[in-house]
């Protein structure tokens, strides 16, 4: 994490060049978040069960970038608010002693937050201000993950959540800043949690975005 706010600041200082021309905006997302869920029961190293689930989230991001040359932006973009990246239930059968059953239901939540995104954007003008550019990010958010088990005490988890972001887009540029359409991917860190009966659930997230930003330039 150290490397990464070191790199930012080194861009974004090498960005205040006499070229670099600085723009602030929002940016409106429809991300397809999947999850790969692995238990592993008794935690010794072998999955158990798996399951993938969808989850479609919209967010709103603001972001700060600077164009440090004719084919080349950095930039932070930040989501200020908190996203549920994944929910699931299910439904289980637990036998307490050797006459007891208790069924209920399996929760599990996660949610992020302070997520951050620090990008690289190559672009070449096609046309009349009309770019199409590359994204290559790094990110990084908090996420808190609740675990509810029939068969064990609940859970709460909170860890650091890192990934890489690639995508591709078209940028505008208008007479007040400009005007982009991407598609990105993002592949995110696995995220585990390990419940009091020695559960262990971990989860590979990715998610797949398309998002409209418009900025002003200053």
């Amino acid at each position: 994490m150290k490397k990464l706010v070191l790199s930012i600041i080194f861009l974004l200082g090498f960005a205040t060049t006499s070229y670099a021309t600085g723009s602030v905006g929002f940016t409106v997302s429809s991300a397809d978040v999947k999850s790969n869920l692995k238990d592993d029961i008794d935690s010794d190293g072998t999955t158990d069960t798996t399951k993938n689930i969808s989850n479609d989230v919209t967010f709103a991001s603001i972001f700060i970038e600077k164009a440090v040359s004719d084919n080349m932006s950095v930039g932070i973009d930040f989501i200020p608010f908190e996203a549920e990246f994944e929910s699931r239930s299910t439904t289980q059968v637990s036998l307490k002693d050797s006459s007891t059953t208790t069924t209920g239901t399996n929760k599990g939540t996660a949610d992020v937050s302070r997520h951050l995104t620090f990008y690289l954007q190559p672009q070449k003008e096609v046309r009349d201000g009309l770019k199409v550019f590359g994204t290559f990010g790094f990110v990084r958010a908090d996420v808190e993950s609740v675990v509810q088990s029939v068969s064990s005490t609940d859970k709460t988890v909170e860890q650091d959540l890192d990934g890489i972001k690639l995508g591709l887009g078209l940028k505008k540029e208008t007479g007040f800043g400009f005007v982009k359409l991407e598609y990105s991917e993002t592949d995110y860190d696995d995220v585990s949690v390990t419940t009091s009966n020695n559960t262990k659930v971990t989860a590979d997230i990715d998610t797949e975005i398309l998002a409209l930003s418009v900025a002003k330039s200053f």
